[in-house]
């Protein structure tokens, strides 16, 4: 569960950061792969047709192989680490509107609750003044409200951070895949799907979509 100051004090932008250096790692191992088959695989395979030749040519065909499906694996990882990044900046502003309604109205926020004047101090008994009880009341619906947001933002952030962790556990386990069909026919796209899933609001979620912020060459 993501705890209120974790949510309030993360830094959404370091996220997207890491995101686009995931996409730039991933291009300079497409750039790694591209020269092995062009400048070493190819002139092997038209100057050194034995079997010594094959072999390493066989060798290099994989290293490139290898280095190519890492590049589909890195950009799914930079798929999702941005979608977190979307998810929990989304989070985050309905996280700071509940802090800035508890201050309009006079709140705090304590261990990640709001408080009143009223908090634990509620006033009872035949003699309390009804301009009291009205304030009380009143106070009473501004804390549900501020409280009602508060829990929203954590949720949907603790939401975020559990499928986000588990897709990038899987992507993980991929390393070693050197099959280039199975790196990007399904690790990327399955990345893709969880890319998608992060991204779409329910209706009548109260969230509003941010503008996209593309991933330059994450989708190539």
């Amino acid at each position: 569960m993501v705890a209120y100051h974790d949510l309030y004090d993360c830094r959404v932008d370091q996220w997207h950061k890491a995101a686009d250096d995931w996409v730039d790692l991933a291009r300079r191992s497409s750039s790694a792969c591209e020269d092995i088959r062009a400048q070493g695989k190819k002139p092997l395979d038209d100057h050194w047709a034995d079997a010594t030749g094959k072999q390493a040519g066989r060798r290099l065909e994989d290293l490139a192989d290898r280095l190519e499906s890492g590049g589909d694996i890195m950009k799914g990882v930079a798929m999702v680490v941005d979608a977190l990044a979307h998810s929990m900046g989304l989070a985050q502003r309905t996280l700071f509107h509940a802090t800035e309604l508890a201050r309009e109205h006079g709140l705090s926020i304590e261990d990640g609750r709001a408080v009143g004047a009223y908090t634990g101090a509620a006033p009872v008994g035949p003699n309390v003044p009804q301009n009291v009880r009205d304030a009380y009341t009143k106070e009473l619906g501004q804390i549900s409200q501020v409280n009602g947001l508060i829990e929203e933002a954590l949720r949907e952030a603790s939401q975020a951070d559990a499928k986000a962790s588990a897709e990038l556990d899987k992507l993980a386990k991929t390393i070693n895949v050197s099959d280039t069909s199975q790196a990007h026919n399904e690790i990327l796209v399955e990345a893709s799907h969880v890319e998608f899933d992060f991204r779409v609001v329910e209706p009548g979620s109260g969230r509003h979509e941010e503008e996209d912020r593309p991933l330059d060459g994450a989708h190539g």
